[in-house]
């Protein structure tokens, strides 16, 4: 699996009426890979995929973003817009918000917070259809 069809195999646990926009903008960079949408507000959310955990429980799970992906992050914050970073690996996630997406993971966070995909879309319709 890579990023691209890790984000498919969370769109489709997604309603098939739900607002979802996979952004492919080759003029800007740090856009963030898609864009929700919902009456309860709007989501930014770049995804990254991890073919492995690390080893080692202390070992950090990258968050590999650009500056750019996190100053782009930071300002839907500011702007008090829903704003997100999920981590995947295999068939479970961790969803960082709130400015979380600045520091690295080790695998033992990654572990603890890991949820399947099944609820990385649940969490996505939660927070624009409330």
């Amino acid at each position: 699996m890579n990023e691209h069809s890790f984000i498919k195999s969370v769109h489709r646990y997604l309603p098939s009426d739900f607002f979802k926009w996979k952004i492919h903008d080759t003029y800007t960079s740090g856009v963030p890979d898609t864009f929700y949408a919902g009456p309860a507000g709007i989501l930014f959310v770049e995804y990254k995929y991890v073919k492995n955990l690390p080893k080692k429980g202390s070992t950090c799970v990258k968050t590999t973003l650009s500056y750019l992906q996190i100053q782009w992050l930071n300002k839907m914050v500011e702007f008090n817009q829903n704003a997100a970073l999920v981590i995947g690996c295999e068939d479970t996630a961790v969803i960082l918000t709130n400015k979380e997406w600045v520091n690295d993971l080790t695998k033992k966070e990654y572990l603890e917070r890991a949820i399947p995909r099944k609820h990385v879309a649940t969490w996505i319709v939660k927070a624009c259809l409330g």
